[in-house]
């Protein structure tokens, strides 16, 4: 079953409350007030509600919308991992309010994996369709342009020279026209697929260029 937004406050929690109330964030203030929306807080509703049949009225509360919405857009902000994630909630009073946790205990980091990966690619589609609505609306933003980022980050792969990024770049352009080629009416795009041959000359280039004499770089000129 969906957990209820609204819930009622301990005694026992009014003297911590005082002191969260008094935490102001420049970042976090101004999120508080968008995630209010009704439509935002559907789309968490929606996401809980296909767990299993009857997740929407039948079983175990589960966590409320509003702390999923929440926790889904207070994890990637930080860069937290699940772990991290839980961790903040635990110890930070400004953390348990944006994320309307209060005094009520906090859940596993697996739970927290599980539940948040309700939300799918499809879900996170529809999230930032509707910020940009919101955006439209209140006249923030047109929403006619779309900026992500480029930040380059080391990672697992080979080493990116010249010859091997243009292999690799035959290598996705041959596979988005089949892609293309396969909408397309029969006969309408013939693709030829170059990538064993650009292979191929990718090795000859990396021989070549281990020969240090003129002729090496010669034929390494050529390739």
């Amino acid at each position: 079953m969906i957990g209820r937004t609204t819930r009622q406050a301990s005694l026992f929690y009014f003297a911590f409350a005082k002191e969260a109330a008094a935490i102001t964030d420049d970042l976090l203030d101004p999120l508080d007030e968008i995630l209010q929306d009704s439509q935002l807080l559907d789309l968490a509703s929606e996401a809980l509600a296909k767990r299993r049949a009857r997740s929407s009225d039948f079983g175990r509360p589960s966590i409320a919308p509003d702390r999923l919405l929440r926790s889904v857009v207070f994890k990637p902000l930080k860069g937290w991992s699940f772990r991290q994630l839980e961790r903040a909630l635990r110890a930070s009073l400004l953390s348990r309010r944006f994320t309307r946790f209060y005094e009520d205990s906090i859940p596993d980091f697996t739970s927290f994996s599980r539940t948040l990966a309700l939300f799918g690619k499809e879900g996170t589609v529809r999230l930032h369709a509707r910020i940009v609505q919101m955006a439209q609306e209140q006249q923030v933003a047109k929403g006619l342009k779309l900026r992500t980022d480029t930040t380059a980050v080391e990672t697992n792969i080979h080493y990116p020279t010249d010859s091997s990024l243009l292999s690799d770049g035959i290598r996705v352009l041959t596979r988005a026209l089949k892609r293309i080629g396969a909408s397309c009416q029969t006969g309408a795009l013939q693709v030829v697929d170059h990538h064993r041959a650009a292979k191929r000359r990718v090795l000859e280039i990396c021989r070549a260029a281990k020969t240090l004499s003129d002729a090496g770089r010669e034929k390494l000129k050529q390739s």
